[in-house]
This record gives structure tokens, sequence and C-alpha cells, in this order.
């Protein structure tokens, strides 16, 4: 038998084996996937399915904990007795600290190294958590979830919504949009419905776009709202011709706060997509 029949002998056996194992997932622990239709090499799947029947097994039994004890109960000194210098160093000790119990915490936004400790101390380490323990497995807390940043979400919300539009990821843009106000780049009121004749219009001039950039620059909210401004290039192939056009200019994103506590778009001027705009390059 050549090794190339042997290996894909090998690849069947496994692939029955994670077909099985995939069944038992499904008995066990009503776990649902397709069948078949994985990306992955066969071992890898195998290996990823042997990952998720320890959690399942350790999830139905999983009793819960802090993340002081899943950390080891670090001994901690109170911010209040440490100078600039130890803070400093306290800080670094007690994030390798969790880091080395597959505990990671992000800091999205700037926050200041007492305020980082203030919070480690005094709210995550007593913060809740299942007591599962798998190697590999990592758990994440992330800052802003516990004490949100209003104009980095706004920024956030507003640069996804830009990339998505010049990506042309149709399948996603609408989600971005506000279901009850919507305004042209003029201030008219549109319905759901004109604006999405407003982006497939959009779609339908540039027939591929690439090479888009986006960065925010500024944030005012007032209330409900919100308005950002972004600069932003991309460059797109319009469909009645054969070259290639460059935009690039300043985006402005008018957003509103939605009921699930994030930011939804409202009205939107972006380089190019008017059909008139007059930050279009031919090249």
């Amino acid at each position: 038998m050549s090794q190339l029949d042997s290996d894909d002998r090998e690849k069947h056996i496994q692939r029955a084996l994670n077909d099985a194992k995939r069944k038992e997932l499904e008995r066990k622990y009503g776990m649902r996937s397709s069948h078949g239709d994985s990306k992955l090499e066969p071992e890898a799947e195998g290996e990823f399915l042997d990952y998720v029947e320890e959690f399942e097994r350790q999830y139905q039994s999983a009793k819960r904990t802090t993340v002081r004890d899943m950390a080891g109960r670090p001994d901690v000194k109170p911010l209040s007795e440490l100078t600039s210098e130890e803070l400093d160093s306290e800080l670094f000790l007690l994030l390798k600290r969790l880091e080395a119990h597959s505990i990671e915490v992000d800091f999205l936004c700037e926050v200041e190294p007492a305020e980082q400790y203030r919070f480690l101390t005094e709210e995550l380490l007593n913060e809740e958590m299942d007591d599962i323990r798998i190697p590999g497995m990592t758990s994440h807390f992330i800052y802003e979830e516990f004490h949100p940043n209003a104009e980095y979400d706004a920024k956030s919300a507003a640069e996804m919504f830009v990339r998505t539009l010049l990506s042309r990821n149709t399948q996603f843009l609408m989600t971005h949009f506000s279901k009850d106000e919507l305004y042209d780049s003029q201030g008219k009121p549109l319905s759901p419905e004109q604006m999405q004749e407003k982006t497939e219009a959009f779609f339908n001039t540039y027939i591929e776009t690439e090479d888009w950039e986006v960065r925010p620059t500024r944030c005012q909210i007032e209330g409900a709202y919100a308005e950002v401004e972004a600069d932003a290039s991309w460059k797109g192939l319009p469909a009645s011709a054969t070259h290639w056009v460059n935009f690039a200019g300043v985006a402005k994103v008018r957003l509103k706060r939605s009921p699930c506590e994030g930011w939804d778009v409202i009205q939107a001027t972006v380089p190019g997509w008017e059909s008139d705009d007059s930050s279009a390059q031919s090249r």
C-alpha cells in the first residue's frame, strides 16, 4: 500500500470517528452540527470535538466560583497603600497572575493604571464565573463591558457601518440602520425601504471595491444621539467603466442609541456614496 493510500485510509477512519463523535455529542448534550461540511482536517476536527466534549462534560456539572478562586486567590494590596512605582509593578504582576491561570483582561480604551488596578482588585476578582478548567481554554473579560464607553462604542459603530458599506457587505449592511428614524444626506426623512434602495443603487453603481480605509477622528454625543466623523478612502470600479475611481474625504455618521444599548445609524454621508460626489478621482 502506498503512503498516499495509507494517508487516505487514515483520514477516512478519522472522519468516521468524527461522525460518531458528533452523534454522541448530539445525543448527550443536544449539540447540533452539520455533517461533512467541516473545512478542518479530520485530525484537527477530531481534536476540536474532543475539546467540545470536555467542555460540555464540565459545563453540565460546573459549580460557580469567582475569578479570585480561579486565579488561586492572589494576595493583592489595597490601592490606597501603593505608591505610583508600586502600582505599576503590582498591576503588572496581577495581570500576569491572571494570565497564568488562563484569564485575560482587555482594556479597549485608555484607562489609567490606578483605575485598572481598582477594577481588577475591587470588581473583577469578585466576579462569578463557571468553574471550568480545560487546557488551552482562556476566559476573557473586557473592562468596557463593566464600564461602557459611549464615545468608543459610537466610533466603533460608525466605523463598522462605513466599512460594511464600502466592502459591499449586502448581507449585514441594513442591520446597522435604525428601524424608526432615517434621513438622507440632506436631512429628508426616509423609510427603511427607501434606504435599502439607496444602498442597492450604490452597489449597482460600483461592481467592485477595494482598499477601503476608515479612521474615526471626532465624536460628539448629545443625549441619545451621536455624530461621528471619520477619514475615509476607497476605490471602486463603476459598472459603466473599465477604470477604477479613487475616493477620499470625511465620512459623517449620525447615530441613535438602540434599545439593545448599542448605536444605530440614522444618517450618513460617505465619500463616493452620492452619485455627484466631488471627492472622486479617476485612475
